[in-house]
């Protein structure tokens, strides 16, 4: 895998913090490096994931925490011009 950041690890889960604590939003079902992107993407389970594209989250594994942005599930050619070239 090229350096830079890595995938966000499997079971990862989107969190909220309200009044000092967290909640689980989803988690995280599978993460890869994307050769074509070049960079991670990820497939995740998140509340109201279809009505968020384009919202930052925070994701949480192992007591680590980083930002994740939910993107529609076709991010890469959401018009079908390669597939129909």
């Amino acid at each position: 895998m090229p350096s830079g950041e890595a995938p966000l690890p499997t079971g990862a889960h989107g969190i909220k913090r309200e009044s000092g604590r967290l909640h689980s939003q989803g988690f995280v079902t599978s993460s890869y490096r994307s050769p074509t992107l070049g960079r991670p993407i990820a497939l995740a389970l998140i509340e109201r994931g279809a009505a968020r594209h384009g919202e930052t989250i925070e994701v949480q594994h192992l007591g680590k925490v980083r930002t994740a942005t939910i993107a529609a599930p076709c991010a890469f050619d959401p018009a079908g011009d390669r597939l129909h070239a």
